[in-house]
């Protein structure tokens, strides 16, 4: 008889907290946006932040703007690198070479197959 007691005790326990409700969930969630938008640096305080780390590291400033392509990829650390909450690409051979991500391309985001290497 105690062993179906005590399950039956902390199932009145479990269900005794009440769940909470989904109008207290969003409010919730919107507060929490609120505060992830206001930690949130702006554009121009993230490339500033990237322009004084690079020059204490002795890096050049970035005066190339030209986007990778084929031809010249940029080839980079798949990792999720931030630096005062500016998110940042670490570059491939040296980690202490880091570059703002690129802007999102303007129009809408188009769905291209990847081609092989025999292609």
């Amino acid at each position: 008889m105690q062993l179906v007691t005590f399950p039956l005790a902390a199932l009145a326990l479990l269900g005794a907290t009440g769940a909470p409700t989904s109008l207290q969930q969003a409010a919730e969630s919107r507060a929490t946006m609120r505060e992830i938008q206001t930690l949130t640096p702006s554009p121009e305080q993230c490339r500033d932040r990237i322009t004084q780390v690079r020059e204490s590291t002795g890096k050049p400033p970035l005066l190339d703007r030209a986007p990778a392509s084929p031809e010249r990829p940029h080839r980079i650390y798949a990792v999720d690198k931030r630096i005062d909450g500016c998110a940042v690409m670490v570059m491939h051979g040296d980690v202490s070479d880091i570059r703002p991500l690129p802007a999102r391309p303007e129009g809408p985001v188009l769905q291209m197959p990847a081609r092989g290497s025999g292609q």
